[in-house]
């Protein structure tokens, strides 16, 4: 897999991970030729997402959030927020969706997937799962409705002193979000680009190789606040609080809200004997436990 990289990308991480990428891509495609010979093909919806943004610790670990701010383990849009794609023979392809979802909303859409069927259906409910934080999103996604949620909290961290919540078009930052940097991604060689792929691909002469490193000025305290319309700044370069002290203050009202709802971490201390090092290099479970 390296090899297809080699001349193209410079950074050498940078190829490892587009190596490690296309081989995922590869045991996907296993997986799709077993359920087509299976017989299964058909009456599968195939879901394919990532969990975060890519790390960003360390200047070149290969991966790129850019222009989106921040990555994993911050609370900017880099490191929450995420691509995903849906294929199935049952649905029409070509469609772009970006009404707003949440990872908690796969388990109640699954379930009413599962219950009712691909096609819209508002007299079908699906299972009911109590009172959970996801939503049922399937109108949304196949482009018959728009979301069924309007906010989500990204997260409450009491003993790092921080908090974050999407409400419709606006983000605050209540604390430290983390690292927000501006990463842009490694100069590409097109003209060996686009000998090595030329297929599948729109627009692939066009590449921006001029970006820079961007540091972020921010310090910050469990007294800040931020506040971003991530709908009109995805890359959030325009801080907006002193000019929307209604919204501020809303949105710090729905996060007393949720904390009132949360329970404490058990966030556990680092027990040595969990090393990996202590088992040639594999993360394993071990024998004391929280």
């Amino acid at each position: 897999m390296l090899q297809m990289y080699e001349g193209i990308v410079e950074n050498e991480k940078r190829r490892t991970l587009l190596a490690m990428v296309t081989a995922m891509d590869d045991a996907a495609e296993v997986v799709v030729t077993a359920l087509k010979q299976s017989g299964m093909w058909e009456n599968t919806v195939f879901i394919f997402f990532s969990d975060n943004g890519g790390p960003l610790e360390g200047i070149g670990n290969g991966q790129v959030n850019y222009p989106l701010r921040g990555g994993k383990y911050s609370y900017w849009e880099g490191g929450i927020r995420s691509s995903s794609f849906i294929h199935s023979p049952m649905l029409p392809g070509g469609v772009i969706n970006q009404e707003l979802l949440h990872v908690t909303d796969w388990l109640p859409t699954l379930g009413h997937l599962a219950a009712c069927g691909v096609e819209p259906n508002d007299q079908c409910t699906g299972p009911d799962m109590g009172d959970i934080d996801g939503v049922n999103q399937w109108n949304a996604i196949v482009g018959a409705g728009k979301s069924n949620r309007t906010e989500f909290l990204v997260n409450i961290d009491p003993k790092a002193k921080n908090s974050a919540l999407r409400w419709g078009p606006w983000k605050l930052y209540h604390g430290n979000p983390g690292k927000g940097d501006w990463v842009p991604p490694p100069s590409v060689n097109e003209h060996r680009y686009n000998q090595q792929f030329t297929h599948g691909l729109r627009d692939r002469n066009k590449f921006e190789t001029d970006q820079e490193y961007v540091f972020s000025e921010g310090i910050y305290n469990p007294d800040t606040i931020m506040l971003f319309d991530v709908e009109a700044d995805p890359a959030e370069t325009n801080e907006v609080s002193n000019d929307n002290p209604d919204v501020v203050n809303t949105m710090l009202e729905r996060l007393v809200y949720y904390e009132s709802r949360t329970i404490p971490p058990r966030n556990c201390v680092r027990d040595p004997a969990s090393d990996p090092a202590q088992f040639g290099g594999v993360w394993t479970p071990w024998l004391k436990t929280c």
